[in-house]
């Protein structure tokens, strides 16, 4: 038999042994884990350098991709860059002829500004022009037809002559030019497959704050042509003529000369003793703005107010002791020019408690000069954030307690282009309005705007001959909800009261 030591020897031997096979399984269930996680980790790892490696793999795809068809953009407004003569009077032949000289010329800019790799590259040609203006005027110098649109036929082969080059019409909207070639300049700047941009528009500041960001910038090249407007040349951008394609002078109007009946009948007129112009019929065309003769027609081309003036008779007006006195009224014409509105008109400081009237009581409004350019960028870039609330801005309160426009602060820029916008649409109440919160216009401040037809401008004809001349200010007198109501109705664009304020919102925005 075992003796007890033996026994005990056994029992602590076996305790040993389960101690340290214990000791085992620990350690060997911990490498497990830590192999576990190792393998996790290397999934993660893994699945991270096939991510990386993708879009490694679409980079260099898309590098590929913008390798290939390289070109350089030449963007000209065509309102202010004029194309050489001989090529504008060949009409059809003559934009063919001006589309392959401008090719040539642009080749030749590109290797002295871009090297080697101008042999790689298209070009791109975009001219925005207002086509009906411009046509007009080309017909004055004698270049073109007086029928509408008589530049067609240069711009149809200027188009068809090279693949990628384009005479658009901006339509006769003003400043719609200038959106084309902003939005063509933002969206072509930044592509890698752009190259260079030889932009033909320096006649216009408005574009300097277009190109500031890129003064040092080596992908653009500025054009000079004969309107070069001298701020240009402070920017630092490398500056190059196309002597061969665009007019090196200011356009001429020649004096048109009529056909010969209509001298025949003007050297008659003065051999009867009378005025040659007032005998000559008047142009009805003109008079509805679709005479297509120009300056060419043998008919006066006059307006229906000039006509009324024209013999007005002396306006009698009685002093204190009755004796009569004779006054003239001086003719008023359509069309005024913007000189006269800015001399002649109140400035916005001085009617912040009273109102201007003219001598005949008529409500007049402070001068408002068209904004900036870039005043214009920064009111829409803030009315696509929140639309502002006319009334609360302009006039200072606003009655709408859920007014879904907004009425936090804005800069007296916003301020600026708010006022100009409202003064665009004319006021219900018109030359009797007397209220100093009204922020709607009572005047057409247009320049040279001749209110020919209803559609032409938003104005009444009477509001383009008041008199601008400030006789009195007069003491503001808030209207009734009553007395709104009884005045004229105001149409969907004529925004005469804060309930029309989303339509002015809609259409200015």
């Amino acid at each position: 038999m075992l003796r007890e030591s033996d026994i005990d020897s056994l029992n602590n031997h076996l305790a040993s042994l389960s101690v340290e096979n214990k000791r085992h399984n620990e350690n060997l269930q911990d490498l497990l884990d830590q192999f576990q996680r190792l393998l996790s980790d290397y999934s993660s790892l893994k699945s991270d350098y096939e991510e990386v490696k993708e879009g490694r793999d679409k980079y260099k795809r898309q590098a590929r991709g913008q390798e290939r068809n390289p070109f350089v953009l030449v963007l000209v407004d065509g309102d202010g860059y004029l194309f050489k003569e001989r090529f504008i009077k060949n009409g059809s032949e003559g934009g063919i002829d001006a589309a392959r000289e401008l090719s040539d010329s642009v080749k030749d800019l590109m290797h002295s500004t871009m090297g080697a790799q101008a042999d790689n590259c298209r070009i791109m040609v975009r001219v925005y022009a207002n086509m009906l203006g411009l046509s007009k005027a080309l017909a004055r110098a004698g270049l073109v037809g007086h029928e509408a649109r008589s530049l067609s036929p240069f711009t149809s082969g200027f188009n068809r002559a090279e693949g990628l080059f384009d005479f658009v019409d901006a339509a006769d909207k003003k400043e719609g030019s200038d959106f084309k070639i902003r939005e063509m300049f933002r969206l072509f700047v930044d592509l890698n497959q752009c190259r260079h941009i030889y932009f033909a528009g320096c006649h216009d500041t408005g574009f300097g704050s277009m190109l500031t960001p890129y003064r040092s910038s080596n992908k653009i090249t500025l054009i000079k042509a004969a309107s070069f407007h001298r701020d240009f040349e402070t920017m630092g951008l490398p500056i190059r003529e196309l002597p061969s394609v665009f007019m090196s002078s200011p356009l001429t109007t020649t004096k048109p000369t009529g056909p010969p009946s209509a001298k025949a009948a003007s050297s008659n007129n003065t051999s009867n003793g009378t005025n040659g112009s007032s005998t000559k019929p008047v142009c009805k065309h003109f008079q509805k703005g679709i005479c297509r003769f120009g300056n060419g027609c043998i008919k006066q081309h006059i307006m229906p107010s000039q006509q009324l003036f024209k013999e007005e008779s002396p306006k009698k007006t009685w002093s204190i002791d009755e004796s009569p006195k004779k006054t003239w009224s001086t003719p008023t014409i359509v069309g005024r020019p913007l000189e006269l509105f800015a001399t002649t008109l109140p400035k916005f400081k001085e009617s912040e408690e009273s109102i201007p009237v003219n001598t005949d009581g008529d409500r007049l409004d402070t001068y408002c000069p068209h904004p900036s350019a870039d005043a214009m960028d920064r009111y829409y870039a803030r009315a696509k954030e929140a639309k502002v609330c006319n009334s609360y801005h302009l006039s200072g309160e606003c009655g709408d307690m859920n007014c879904p426009y907004d009425h936090g602060d804005v800069s007296d820029t916003i301020i600026e282009v708010l006022r100009y916008l409202s003064l665009q649409h004319p006021c219900p109440r018109g030359g009797g309005c007397r209220s100093i919160k009204c922020y709607l216009g009572h005047i057409c401040q247009k320049p040279n705007c001749k209110a020919v037809k209803s559609w032409q401008c938003r104005f009444n004809h009477r509001t383009h001959t008041l008199d601008l001349n400030t006789v009195k200010w007069v003491t503001p007198i808030e209207h009734t909800d009553d007395e709104i109501s009884r005045s004229p109705s105001v149409s969907d664009d004529s925004f005469g009261d804060t309930s029309s304020q989303g339509t002015f919102e809609r259409l200015h925005l």
